[in-house]
């Protein structure tokens, strides 16, 4: 780099550098001063000088920055100066933040061993790197798996080889865990599956998300990581229906198919028959979607929901993916040709029912079998990574907020209907612009 004191390790594929690394043992100095170190010494245009460092320069320069401890790793994938953001790409110790205790080596061995081994970060570099660009098409950034997207994916290729079509996940990855970008690498990784014998193992992958800023991200992330052009259709009904332009995307072959959650009812209903007639096989992605209580996913959820479930949507409950895929799986048990993968935050008890995994896969559900997610970025560890805040630490009483939003006016006792109380309750906490910006993260 021209200075005296040079990066401690840089990784190199075909002499080309992608990646640097700055590693400190925590007897002398902690993550910070690796971090630091980039910030305030790694600049990659220094004052003075003609030139750019040409491994710091960004895009030029290498692809990833990894600041390495004994204990924690963090990346950053664009040098800044004191700027430069960097993530933490840490395992999570016990549904926390860092990592566990390793009784071989370090507890940041995982990096070297697994992450850099050469299949891996061949893998990583040639199949999850995501190159941003703006509408001139210049380089805008790099999107680099966190090492919870990179783990989940992973072990759901290799569950899904290992079990066959047919069966079901769960994905519990919290706000702020980047679950749109790893809904798109599924998507991905699931339509290019082959097994051991070369034999595609899905004919189509349905991808199905209604949050209306999340729908467009999604589409766009899911477009991003595409490799060959045409193999993403998304349903629109810009040309005529809708029903007739998925049944035009699933019948023709498209390897992914973006739809929202008012087409999903006829969506998967229409995967069902090709899976049962046609003996085609299909991986249904379904984001923690939730919709309002109208329209016609909405009415014919209502039609088959029990008096109790009906009453939580009265108090405002809302109409989500999780709830129209228990209806139709209930009433279609077996779907051999269909993979089922669940996003979500906040898995309700019949969502897990569902997708969940008894460690004992042969006994019944209990208090000592019950159902688990498959893979789990917990709410926990985004608050202690610094993803989402901790709403114990920021919650407003009820007063408060009441006397904040009416110009000081106090709480007083007039009665109003209970199922309009809720119902406006909870509109505005779904409108809050904190709670909107913790979905879109």
């Amino acid at each position: 780099t021209g200075h005296d004191d040079i990066i401690d390790l840089v990784l190199f594929l075909n002499g080309i550098p992608v990646a640097t690394a700055e590693l400190k043992t925590d007897f002398t100095q902690d993550m910070n001063a690796a971090v630091d170190q980039y910030r305030f010494d790694r600049i990659p245009k220094p004052k003075g000088r003609p030139f750019a460092e040409p491994l710091l320069d960004f895009p030029r320069g290498a692809l990833v920055h990894f600041a390495v401890s004994n204990r924690t790793v963090m990346m950053a994938t664009r040098l800044q100066g004191p700027a430069t953001r960097f993530l933490p790409f840490n395992q999570g110790d016990h549904g926390g933040a860092g990592n566990p205790p390793n009784p071989a080596g370090h507890r940041t061995a995982y990096l070297w061993e697994q992450v850099w081994q050469r299949d891996s970060w061949l893998e990583i570099i040639g199949r999850y790197l995501v190159t941003q660009r703006d509408s001139k098409k210049k380089v805008t950034g790099f999107i680099f798996p966190r090492y919870h997207q990179l783990d989940a994916t992973r072990k759901l290729q290799a569950a899904v080889l290992a079990e066959g079509a047919g069966h079901k996940y769960l994905i519990q990855h919290s706000a702020g865990s980047g679950k749109t970008n790893s809904i798109a690498w599924t998507a991905h990784f699931l339509a290019d599956l082959h097994d051991a014998q070369n034999h595609k193992l899905f004919d189509s992958v349905l991808v199905v998300s209604d949050r209306n800023v999340l729908d467009a991200q999604l589409q766009e992330a899911i477009f991003d990581f595409e490799r060959t052009k045409g193999v993403v259709a998304t349903i629109k009904g810009e040309g005529g229906s809708k029903s007739g332009e998925l049944a035009e995307a699933l019948g023709g072959g498209k390897k992914i198919v973006v739809c929202t959650i008012q087409t999903f009812p006829f969506a998967l209903k229409a995967v069902q028959e090709l899976a049962a007639t046609q003996s085609k096989r299909f991986a249904v992605i379904a984001d923690e979607a939730h919709s309002s209580q109208t329209g016609e996913a909405a009415s014919k959820l209502k039609q088959l929901l029990s008096a109790e479930e009906l009453k939580d949507l009265a108090d405002g409950g809302e109409v989500g993916t999780e709830d129209l895929l228990a209806v139709q799986m209930a009433a279609r048990a077996n779907d051999k040709g269909i993979t089922y993968v669940a996003f979500t935050a906040t898995p309700k008890a019949k969502t897990l029912e569902l997708f969940g995994r008894r460690p004992n896969p042969e006994q019944p559900a209990g208090p000592g079998n019950l159902p688990a997610p498959f893979h789990i970025y917990s709410m926990r560890q985004a608050i202690e990574e610094g993803f989402i805040l901790d709403v114990l630490k920021n919650y407003t009483p009820y007063k408060l907020a009441f006397k904040l939003a009416n110009e000081g006016k106090e709480w007083d006792e007039k009665q109003v209907e209970r199922s309009e109380a809720m119902k406006g309750l909870m509109r505005w906490v779904r409108l809050h612009p904190y709670n909107i910006s913790q979905k879109v993260a």
